[in-house]
């Protein structure tokens, strides 16, 4: 699920290990997870109206409650962090940065439709805020409508695409719908901004690439991707994963130009040693 810590930056992916959809906990009204609802059509500005008023004093005291929630959740005090995050709502309505960080923490809490509206409401505040579509789709990810996830990751990408996390779970979506060259080159494009994207455990869950599909399949185009990027460690720890869940295509390891960067890594070697043995080659 989403990282437990809220950056300085204000937006992150919230891809990650979902949950069928009971009754939501006291964790969250929030954006990234089940729950069945009608939601508004994904990548439609939503209509926002301002609220009037907000005076200087009013942003301080926000920004100060908003504060209060980057610690408590930086804690896993997510009931804390949403109580400081509600009152920098009230005090300035008109931030989409507070909303994101609102949407972010009701979906710590399991609260899906007020994450939603979070979000929603963030997204009508500023409709070039890119963090909160990346957020949204992965609401929609998470109570499996990919289509509109899709639609929201890649907007989010189109307003900022340098960001290596929305690359990730634009990946991680279509490893979901076994889509899986194309999973590869959105996280090839996320390693090619970040290469320790996949690695951080903040905003990025494995599970979430293609936890329907087949392990060793996953596994296997896991260790092709870190391979194509030289990560020799991550690519054999990932092919051995693949070869343990009953991947055995070994002339397709031979074949695949993917691997062609760790061929003479002696890790690799030993790998395939071993499974050639095992298959009696």
């Amino acid at each position: 699920m989403v990282a437990a810590r809220v950056p300085a930056d204000p937006g992150r992916p919230l891809l990650g290990r979902r949950r069928s959809g009971s009754a939501p906990r006291l964790f969250g009204a929030a954006p990234a997870l089940v729950v069945a609802f009608t939601l508004a059509a994904a990548c439609h500005t939503p209509r926002v109206v301002r609220v009037p008023g907000v005076q200087p004093a009013d942003v301080i005291q926000a920004n100060e409650a908003a504060r209060d929630g980057d610690m408590a959740f930086a804690r896993k005090d997510f009931y804390s962090a949403l109580i400081s995050y509600l009152k920098a709502s009230r005090a300035n309505p008109n931030s989409e940065y507070i909303y994101n960080k609102l949407g972010i923490t009701y979906s710590q809490l399991k609260y899906y439709r007020e994450a939603t509206d979070a979000f929603q409401r963030s997204i009508g505040l500023n409709p070039k805020y890119a963090y909160s579509y990346n957020n949204l789709g992965s609401v929609y990810f998470a109570i499996d409508d990919k289509k509109r996830a899709e639609r929201n990751f890649k907007k989010a990408i189109g307003l900022s695409p340098n960001v290596a996390s929305f690359h990730v779970n634009l990946g991680s979506l279509y490893f979901e719908k076994k889509k899986m060259q194309r999973g590869m080159d959105e996280w090839r494009k996320g390693l090619e901004l970040d290469s320790t994207i996949l690695h951080k455990s903040e905003g990025v869950s494995l599970v979430a690439a293609g936890s329907r599909g087949s392990k060793s399949d996953r596994n296997y185009f896991m260790a092709r991707l870190f391979a194509s990027v030289g990560d020799a460690e991550r690519a054999v720890e990932s092919l051995q994963q693949a070869l343990n869940a009953g991947f055995s295509d070994i002339e397709a390891i031979h074949r695949e130009h993917d691997f062609d960067p760790i061929r003479q890594d002696e890790r690799f070697q030993a790998v395939m040693k071993t499974a050639l043995l095992l298959r009696g080659h």
